[in-house]
């Protein structure tokens, strides 16, 4: 500071004596000495003080964190059994053998399978399975299209398109005709749509058999209650979102964003803004996913869902004038008609109480139900295609099913012989032609 003539000046402290040893201690205390409590050690107190608060804070973060991240509920992860491909989406993998030692449900766990797909990632009966795009002169050509109710099976020969070119070749000796399994794992029919005009009218099909239902009218249930939308379609959005994020958001923000705590404190404080998180004691996988109390009450849903779906029908119908094959539209079984088989397993597989349940099998009906309605209006309106309702056809369903939707290896004949029963004239008709 500057004193009265204006010249700079020190300022001193004032000393703190401390108090002057005993006589006994003074030799060893030798002379007086004096402490200054200056500003400096204050500041290092306050700055210690707060690191301390500060790690112990952190500290505790991410002991939570660690916590979290071992007992926070199993996250359950979208099935992807195929590879991303164009236009349909994804398929399965091409020239692909796969033969597991384990055996599985579809054969009551009594055989091993056995799956090989084409360049086109058609499943053939064998490895060097000749399929050609162009149809040899004289043979007769069937496609399946659908999910995982026409592409899986322990073998191609036990699969559904597999068990009806064993009957069509028994029924039809010397002649040379050719089944092709195009089902897609897990698609909707707008895929089959897809898969139909980018891949398989190439291999020239006289009958084009469009197999499904169940993907289409359970997934408003599961993952996604858009209608034609693939089941891991908002997956793709949210791996497109997050590829963005980390380009564009600051790397606190991203960490931030992983953090199970933050996610359960946000949660807690915004209970309106969470999303729903696919875990093992959740039964909603997809974000867009519907209760089924509100399927049920919103007539006008199911309606407009199910026509949506139906609309693919249409689309098999009027592309066959295009592309010379007769269509034939089937409604896939369903067990879940029967509540005391199909509940148990629904609170076994995804932990739901029984009300719960109860629910989820009435909007399934309630969705079956329409489509049915919609479909007996849809024969009328197109009498030269082929209309088939096998929602209820496999009964008692615990005979037939081994969850509640895909049947054993040996009920896929059955369905094969009730599909030839109904398109038995137009596999004659088309079989002549073909001559």
């Amino acid at each position: 500071m500057l004193n009265g003539f204006g010249l700079c000046q020190s300022v001193i402290p004032k000393p703190v004596k401390h108090p002057r040893p005993t006589s006994a201690a003074a030799a060893a205390w030798g002379r007086p000495r004096y402490t200054y409590d200056l500003p400096l050690n204050r500041g290092r107190k306050l700055v210690l003080y707060c690191l301390i608060v500060l790690g112990s804070v952190m500290g505790g973060a991410v002991a939570a964190e660690i916590y979290l991240s071992y007992h926070a509920p199993q996250r359950l992860s979208l099935p992807f059994y195929n590879v991303l491909y164009p236009y349909v989406m994804f398929r399965p993998l091409e020239n692909a053998s796969y033969e597991p030692k384990e055996t599985f449900a579809m054969s009551h766990f009594r055989s091993r399978a056995s799956v090989y797909t084409n360049e086109d990632g058609f499943r053939i009966p064998s490895p060097h399975y000749n399929l050609p795009k162009g149809k040899p002169p004289g043979q007769l050509r069937v496609a399946f299209l659908g999910g995982s109710l026409v592409e899986l099976a322990s073998t191609f020969d036990t699969a559904l398109p597999g068990s009806l070119r064993t009957i069509l070749r028994e029924r039809y000796p010397g002649r040379d005709i050719e089944v092709i399994n195009a089902g897609i794992q897990s698609c909707v029919s707008r895929q089959s749509i897809a898969q139909l005009l980018f891949t398989v009218v190439d291999y020239h099909p006289d009958i084009v058999i469009l197999y499904d239902g169940g993907n289409d009218l359970g997934l408003p249930l599961t993952y996604e209650s858009r209608a034609n939308f693939p089941y891991n379609f908002q997956t793709m959005q949210e791996a497109w979102d997050l590829y963005r994020q980390e380009r564009q958001q600051p790397l606190w923000r991203l960490a931030l964003e992983r953090s199970n705590l933050y996610r359960l404190v946000r949660a807690r404080l915004h209970p309106d803004e969470r999303k729903m998180t696919p875990t093992a004691d959740a039964p909603f996988a997809g974000s867009n996913a519907l209760a089924a109390s509100r399927i049920i009450a919103d007539r006008n849903y199911v309606k407009s869902h199910v026509a949506a779906f139906l609309s693919n029908w249409r689309k098999l119908i009027e592309l066959s004038a295009a592309y010379h094959y007769q269509p034939v539209c089937i409604l896939t079984p369903a067990g879940g008609f029967a509540p005391e088989r199909a509940a148990p397993a629904l609170m076994r597989s995804f932990h739901m109480d029984r009300e719960t349940t109860l629910q989820w099998l009435r909007a399934i009906e309630m969705l079956y139900d329409e489509a049915s309605r919609q479909i007996a209006e849809m024969r009328g309106a197109y009498p030269d295609a082929a209309f088939i309702d096998l929602a209820r056809f496999l009964d008692p369903p615990e005979k037939y099913f081994w969850d509640l939707g895909h049947i054993y290896d040996e009920a896929n004949m059955v369905v094969a012989q009730r599909i030839y029963a109904d398109i038995r004239p137009l596999v004659e008709r088309r079989s002549r032609e073909a001559r």
